[in-house]
């Protein structure tokens, strides 16, 4: 007789058998779409209630959709959403084509069917799942059949899905209603003739050759057809084009073509400005030309909102970024297009947010009145993507704060108010959640969006602090990061006190001003001796995606190792700074009668050698400095005398030996 399973063993069969897993994730996708009455569900608890101690939850920090949502309203900066139709007209439609403009049909007709975007394979993928489709509907019949309780549970979520579908019908009728006036001009086409490759190729080398040519119009006809192919059956253009090698050929050409034909039609250099554009609209030739520049840019618009394919969408972006100085005739079209530049620019990938940012970068350089609205829009848009951290998107969000950092570069006096309008909001959370320390306030300050807005401010800083008078606002971010910093004690939050040192040291560089940092890190740094169970647990810690850790990992070998590398990560990088001035054998006695206790109670050798190696080079120094130090008769007030010192210091290679033992250290955070 087979043993019967033990309370333990059957609690952990149930949790994580392939089957019951399997089960499990079935009842959470069935039940999970199903709110409760009054608002009040399943969604509204945390999602890390009572899983604080599973491995897979150590990269996220989670906090339920109310304590977003009052953190994002909190930190957010508001945005106008008033939209100028000023540049809406009549010509927003087809442009009047020239009658001696000719159609071809080609030679292989009989064959442009089978390159058909209809024919591309989806016919073949319909019918498969038009395959799958009856024959569960089959196994469906069957089962009712069999069981009559399935057919009364099957009847029971039909009605509900009924009132959610008419729900979504209505939404979906309020949208259509909006698409449809937008394209109502798409109903009065030039023609229904279609568009082959060879009559595109001939348009194309006729324009060419002469930008003045009757095709144009044309041409810019069949790009508004292939900017909306596939947005609505019945449009016009599904009909027209119908051949795949045309649609790419009609794109390639129009984007990589109109800015230089445009330019030579209204006789504009390459380095015109906004001033320019804005003066030529009173002259005879823009009149003619305008129509055309406007359906470029407008169906332009259109086809970034209905792509999906990233890299297609970078190479519109690299083509459109020429035209950016037209878009200062259409005040509603430039903040269209910013909207959807930074829709682009907080994606995933990285090749089309370089490409959106260079071109946002553009526009607000080449257009001040869109400046507001792109560090508003930005700058709440990078808060929205950074609300969780994990290994995957570490270093996206690092290319957005750099990002950031550099549109607000571009008009530093109007950014250091905004500065320090978002510092001030952060300074209130702080200052609550110190007060209370209610776990809900707690939340807010313990969380990525809070710590990516303070390391946003402080890049900020460090670029522009040597040029512009920010001490005031340097004074409030330090005073933010060691508020941080000594609100989160324990061993549990050294990840954040780490992080927040790395700010200091930056912060320290770029002002020369000295922070002393040991203070924040060193209580967590005092380990107990672990098991040789405990040293032989492998469990991989990354204290880049990490704000605190989970508690069972808090007796893992990986995690001591990690606590003590990115402390002598952070620790070097404060004794390079310093290790040259006059005043370092006082910067560095506590630190290193800490590094020394340290190196007494760690047991594990492969941390013993780094602690080592650094308290020798830190004593090292230090001796140099004094010996140097014992030839001079000024004071340290003699803040001449002082910098001479350093600077004959820095010329010398024994004071540069911890600046290249912080070179040799992988960086951890």
């Amino acid at each position: 007789m087979a043993k019967k399973l033990g309370k333990k063993a059957r609690k952990f069969a149930r949790k994580n058998l392939q089957s019951a897993a399997k089960r499990n994730r079935k009842q959470r996708a069935q039940f999970a779409r199903r709110p409760r009455r009054g608002g009040s569900g399943r969604r509204n608890e945390r999602p890390g209630d009572g899983d604080e101690e599973m491995p897979q939850q150590a990269n996220d920090y989670f906090m339920n959709e109310g304590d977003v949502a009052t953190l994002v309203n909190g930190l957010e900066f508001p945005e106008d959403e008033s939209e100028l139709n000023s540049d809406l007209s009549d010509s927003d439609g087809y442009l009047s084509e020239d009658p001696e403009c000719l159609y071809y049909s080609d030679s292989e007709g009989a064959n442009v069917v089978n390159d058909c975007f209809v024919q591309d394979g989806l016919d073949g993928e319909n019918d498969k799942m038009n395959i799958v489709i009856k024959k569960q509907k089959k196994k469906l019949n069957k089962l009712m059949d069999k069981d009559p309780g399935f057919a009364n549970y099957l009847e029971k979520w039909q009605s509900e899905l009924k009132s959610y579908r008419s729900k979504e019908d209505s939404d979906e009728d309020e949208m259509d209603s909006v698409d449809n006036d937008a394209d109502s001009s798409d109903k009065n086409p030039p023609n229904d003739n279609i568009l082959t490759r060879k009559t595109i190729s001939e348009w194309c080398q006729l324009v060419a050759k002469e930008p003045k040519a009757p095709s144009l119009c044309s041409l810019l006809n069949a790009y508004r057809d292939a900017c909306r192919f596939g947005v609505h059956s019945k449009s016009p253009s599904v009909q027209r084009i119908r051949s795949t090698e045309v649609f790419y050929h009609i794109i390639t050409f129009v984007l990589s073509e109109a800015d230089s034909i445009f330019r030579a039609l209204l006789e504009i250099s390459d380095d015109v400005n906004k001033g320019k554009i804005m003066n030529l609209r009173s002259a005879k030739r823009w009149q003619s030309i305008e129509p055309l520049v406007k359906s470029y840019l407008q169906n332009s618009l259109d086809l970034l909102s209905q792509l999906t394919d990233n890299q297609i969408l970078a190479f519109v972006l690299t083509r459109l970024r020429a035209s950016a100085v037209l878009f200062s005739a259409y005040p509603s079209m430039s903040r269209r297009l910013l909207k959807i530049l930074i829709r682009l620019w907080a994606s995933g990938d990285h090749n089309l947010s370089l490409s959106s940012f260079l071109m946002i970068r553009e526009v607000a350089s080449l257009l001040p009145e869109c400046l507001d609205l792109c560090l508003n829009k930005s700058y709440n848009t990078y808060l929205a993507s950074s609300k969780l951290v994990n290994d995957r998107n570490v270093k996206h969000i690092d290319f957005l704060t750099d990002c950031l950092v550099e549109l607000y570069s571009l008009d530093v006096q109007k950014s250091c108010e905004r500065a320090t309008t978002s510092v001030g909001q952060l300074n209130a959370i702080l200052r609550q959640a110190s007060k209370t320390k209610e776990k809900e306030d707690l939340r807010k300050v313990d969380n990525w969006q809070y710590i990516n807005c303070v390391n946003l401010w402080v890049r900020f800083l460090c670029c522009n602090y040597k040029d512009y008078n920010m001490h005031p606002l340097l004074s409030s971010v330090v005073q933010v990061i060691r508020g941080v910093a000594y609100l989160f004690p324990g061993t549990r939050y050294l990840p954040l006190r780490l992080r927040l040192v790395q700010m200091l040291n930056e912060l320290s560089v770029c002002s020369q001003m000295f922070f002393p940092i040991p203070s924040l890190f060193f209580d967590c740094l005092e380990f107990r001796d672990t098991s040789q169970k405990e040293q032989g647990q492998k469990t991989k810690v990354n204290f880049s995606s990490l704000l605190k850790v989970p508690k069972n990992l808090l007796k893992s070998r990986d995690f001591h190792e990690e606590c003590i590398l990115s402390a002598i990560d952070v620790l070097s990088a404060h004794f390079a700074q310093w290790c040259c001035h006059v005043s370092f054998p006082e910067v560095a006695t506590i630190p290193l009668i800490l590094l020394k206790r340290l190196h007494e109670q760690t047991t594990i050798e492969s941390l013993r050698r780094p602690i080592k190696r650094l308290i020798d080079q830190v004593d090292e120094n230090k001796n140099f400095v004094e010996r140097k130090r014992e030839g001079v008769s000024f004071s340290p007030n003699d803040t001449t005398s002082v910098e001479s010192f350093v600077q004959d210091l820095q010329a010398e290679k024994s004071g540069g030996k911890i600046s290249q033992f912080y070179k040799n250290i992988p960086k951890r955070l």
